[in-house]
């Protein structure tokens, strides 16, 4: 049973070691199991460890307990347990010897055993050698220096516990401090074994300041990328799809280890740096309207909406509803199918019907309308048939294009984002003098002084270099620190040397700026500019979900204001904040317009006499003949109002205030408190 249950579920075995000798460093989790599928015996392995601790000079606990302790003598616990004691100065010695059966291919020591040697320390934590080898435990490669007689396997592999006492360097970290004191005894596989996956993506992110690295992975994760191969058979909520992807020139060598590209990511869009016009301010990016037309960053969103008729009517109800076109009504024909169900590839428009629904008992027809305020194409319809006869469940897809218009987001690698400023034409766009390219997209220079994103240029330079040599540039972040070469013939060339060669090479500028002519003016500007591929992403936010404008609609019932909501229709909050800000600026008549007029405005009858607006009532006149003037609306009576409590009609004003005001005075009266009301005229107030 077990073995079955280990080939069902390749989650349930131990990580292999064959990546990680060729230099991968990927962290596991211990298994119940072997890497052949076998249940471990895991009484087994800790007799086997008994027995080579014993071997190494540890005085075990049965049948008689040591009563020494620190520092003389030193506790040794496997699995939670006290199986002994070691005397302090061999422990090193049997951690050392541990460590290299651990990495003998025929040794009886588990590849996995977690060796945790805490030293004497003053006030640290309660000094032993601790021993695990349960599973669910998290486990990472490293590179022991010291393999056995100097060849073999020299990946071993560490837990958390341990490493807090391992002198464990870094290639990218020389010596890390230790001196000769405390030499290294282990070695990380790879400076990018601190960065996630995500991370990893990102080119020569070791020279980008940390926080737009951080940026970049959260960014990553909202791109509108190319999230399926198996669309047509998909029924996601909500999907994101690019429907032009490109692989990128400039690469990590994760991008290709988990084959990112069957899920590219973005588009290589050509990039000047430059204050172009003044729509490219703060973080705002000017697209080539030509590119766009193109085809540059199109995209679909997915939408799927499912109808169950057993989820909406009883169970002695379902038998009776099925998916049926009226039989009456011709008027749905071109919108829906006989079945009930729309056409596949049928465009729908806002509150038109896209599913007809068929009581049979009562012979009345339901339809489900499209919600929203853009037309969708219907892309896919899936039925439930486990009724075949009379199918109760249906999966109708839409699909809405959404090409790249102002206001939507994009973000370059390195954490640069910024929204669409100006989709501006080709003919307008500058122009290289050398080349006549005109870029896709223009962004400020200001971006990059403060922000330190220094890899963006240097993609720039290498997928400038890459495209004139027609080759994928390998930009895996520390590459100075894995080189293994001598200090003697080490030479001074950095990273933009190689790049700018390349460059030159090919008769362009090392530094890889171009002269660009104004495509107004057809002037040459007056300092050469930045520009050169850079791999661009379209992120899924995007204006069209998030904008909210109200003239009038829906209001609350209570209170008579606008309701809040994008969904609802409603309007945005005039809040405590904004109002003391005109009130600051002394825009008194501005504020009530927002406050009151476009608000909650309301005309209420005031009795001048007690000063009540609650105990106002008006009376119906008698209808009376009245002759009517040929071409001219027949007259009205004057309203009459009078006051209860006053019982008179005398002194009654009409003014004007927000409802909210009048609802305020009814709860106060609930609470047995009045409100009085002082009149005055305007001017005498």
């Amino acid at each position: 049973m077990a073995r079955t249950m280990v080939q069902d579920s390749l989650e349930l075995r131990e990580p292999h070691l064959s990546g990680w000798e060729q230099g991968r460093s990927n962290a596991g989790i211990t298994s119940y199991f072997d890497n052949e599928g076998n249940v471990r015996d895991f009484d087994k392995i800790q007799k086997s460890i008994l027995s080579v601790l014993i071997g190494v000079g540890m005085v075990p606990s049965l049948p008689k307990l040591v009563q020494a302790g620190p520092p003389q003598v030193l506790s040794v616990i496997l699995d939670g347990r006290v199986v002994g004691s070691m005397a302090s100065g061999i422990v090193e010695k049997a951690v050392t010897h541990l460590r290299k059966l651990k990495l003998s291919a025929s040794s009886v020591i588990p590849d996995d055993l977690e060796v945790g040697y805490v030293p004497l320390s003053m006030g640290g934590p309660y000094p032993g050698l601790y021993m695990f080898t349960s599973p669910s435990r998290f486990i990472r490669p490293v590179k022991n220096l010291t393999p056995p007689d100097g060849k073999g396997n020299d990946i071993e592999l560490i837990g958390p516990f341990e490493q807090v006492y391992m002198e464990i360097s870094c290639p990218d970290g020389r010596d890390g401090g230790r001196k000769s004191k405390f030499p290294a005894t282990h070695e990380e596989i790879h400076p990018t074994g601190i960065l996630s996956v995500v991370a990893n993506l990102t080119p020569w992110s070791d020279h980008n300041q940390s926080p737009r690295n951080m940026y970049q992975c959260q960014m990553a994760k909202q791109t509108m990328g190319f999230s399926a191969q198996a669309l047509h058979c998909r029924a996601d909520q909500k999907l994101y799809h690019l429907q032009t992807p490109q692989t990128p020139i400039v690469r990590t060598s994760t991008y290709e280890k988990y084959s990112v590209d069957e899920f590219p990511l973005g588009t290589n869009a050509i990039v000047a740096v430059l204050a172009y016009t003044g729509y490219d301010m703060e973080d705002a990016m000017i697209l080539n309207k030509s590119s766009v037309d193109r085809g540059l960053c199109h995209g679909y969103i997915y939408q799927t909406e499912t109808i169950d008729l057993a989820e909406q009517s009883s169970k002695s109800d379902q038998a009776l509803r099925t998916f049926q076109r009226g039989k009456l009504d011709t008027s749905l024909k071109s919108l829906i199918d006989s079945d009930g169900l729309p056409y596949v590839g049928q465009m729908i428009k806002p509150y038109e019907p896209y599913c007809s629904i068929h009581n049979t008992q009562t012979n009345k027809v339901t339809t489900s309308t499209l919600k929203g305020t853009e037309p969708v194409t219907v892309d896919y319809v899936a039925l439930d048939v486990k009724n075949k006869e009379h199918p109760q469940k249906v999966n109708i897809r839409f699909r809405r294009p959404r090409n790249p218009v102002i206001g939507d987001k994009f973000s370059s690698r390195h954490g640069q984002k910024g929204v669409c400023s100006q989709l501006w034409s080709d003919i307008d766009m500058p122009f290289s003098g050398t080349t006549g390219m005109r870029p896709d997209l223009i962004i400020n220079p200001h971006a990059f002084p403060s922000r330190m994103t220094i890899a963006m240029l240097l993609e720039s330079i290498a997928a400038k270099g890459g495209c004139l040599n027609g080759k994928f540039v390998d930009a895996t972040p520390f590459p100075s620190s894995v080189k293994k070469t001598n200090v003697e013939q080490e030479s001074d060339s950095s990273l933009v040397d190689e790049l700018g060669s390349m460059l030159t090479a090919r008769g362009f500028n090392y530094y890889g700026v171009e002269v660009l002519y104004s495509g107004v003016y057809g002037t040459e500007l007056k300092c050469e500019i930045f520009i050169g591929p850079v791999y661009y992403q379209r992120l899924r936010h995007m204006v069209s979900d998030k904008y909210q404008v109200r003239s009038t609609g829906v209001v609350d019932p209570l209170t008579r204001q606008p309701v809040k909501g994008r969904k609802q229709g409603g309007g945005i909050r005039f809040g405590e904040m904004e109002r003391d800000s005109l009130l600051a600026h002394g825009a008194a008549y501005a504020l009530h317009d927002r406050l009151h007029t476009s608000s909650d405005h309301h005309i209420a009858d005031v009795c001048s006499l007690c000063g009540s607006i609650l105990t106002t009532s008006l009376i119906q006149p008698q209808k009376r003949a009245v002759r009517e003037i040929g071409g001219l609306p027949p007259g009205r009576a004057p309203k009459k109002v009078i006051c209860v409590a006053c019982r008179t009609s005398k002194g009654m004003e009409t003014v004007a205030m927000p409802y909210v005001f009048r609802y305020l005075a009814a709860e106060l009266a609930a609470m047995n408190i009045k409100v009085n009301l002082q009149l005055s005229d305007g001017a005498g107030a």
